[in-house]
């Protein structure tokens, strides 16, 4: 009997550590934004504080177990110029803009993915911490930034350089008579459910201010779920999120809306 030995990974092609990606923006009605010059992109995703579940009948060791998740990121920047503009990146700039901003006045969202073959695309919300880098008089000029995340963080589809538009889904769990949309400020009217299709409903979400006539299509019945896709003006945008409201009558009314494609915008 032999010893199994493990696999042969020498047909195998290692990864670079620089083929990282970096997008940004201020606010989630903003294109997102690349950082540039990057000198390190170090994501730390799985961070996790436990408590020991053990107790006196249990025997001798702990039983950790994670009850606290949390994420952050580091970057490392080089401050360079654009010679045409003798201007500072974009990106970096809108990371820079929050020295010093407390509260949610510090938050940004921050998408970083790989550009090789590897999975990896993580997006979320963070607070900044820029700082700049010390050097000697034969240094180059950069800096640091961490992003210690606020929430919990999503693993979209990479971006690409072709538009995707977002698509939205709503699904009836548990039907109340009556319910309504909210997108932004805008309320639709009570939408029946006993007489409710996807036009009605179609209608509806196109007749809210900030969507508009034909930037959305509605697909789908009450029992398979709603698929809402953006179009025309909202093509290519990370769409805010519909909201249900004034659920009135049935037993335990429930309806989930959830984001099945999150736009963006062709990258750069």
């Amino acid at each position: 009997m032999s010893v199994l030995a493990p696999p042969d990974t020498s047909d195998l092609d290692a990864t670079l550590a620089r083929n990282w990606a970096v997008l940004t923006k201020a606010k989630s009605s903003d294109p997102w934004t690349p950082v540039k010059c990057l000198t390190t992109v170090t994501p730390n995703m799985g961070d996790k504080q436990r408590q020991d579940a053990g107790d006196f009948h249990s025997g001798a060791y702990t039983a950790q177990i994670a009850t606290e998740a949390s994420w952050s990121i580091e970057l490392g920047l080089q401050l360079k110029l654009d010679p045409g503009t003798d201007l500072p990146d974009p990106g970096q700039e809108i990371l820079r803009d929050k020295m010093g901003k407390l509260g949610g006045e510090e938050l940004v969202y921050i998408w970083i993915y790989r550009t090789d073959g590897r999975p990896e695309s993580y997006q979320g919300r963070a607070g900044v911490t820029f700082q700049y880098a010390s050097g000697d008089k034969a240094a180059l000029f950069g800096g640091t930034v961490q992003l210690t995340g606020y929430g919990a963080y999503s693993q979209p589809a990479k971006p690409t350089d072709v538009a995707v538009n977002e698509v939205q889904r709503i699904e009836i769990i548990s039907a109340p008579t009556t319910f309504k949309l909210k997108f932004l400020g805008a309320e639709t009217g009570s939408l029946t459910i006993a007489s409710l299709d996807a036009a009605t409903l179609q209608t509806a979400i196109t007749g809210l201010a900030g969507v508009g006539s034909g930037n959305a299509v509605v697909t789908g019945t009450n029992s398979a779920g709603y698929n809402v896709t953006f179009q025309g003006a909202l093509a290519g945008i990370d769409v805010p999120t519909l909201k249900v409201s004034a659920m009135v009558g049935g037993t335990s009314p429930e309806i989930d809306i959830s984001v099945v494609t999150e736009g963006h915008a062709a990258a750069a």
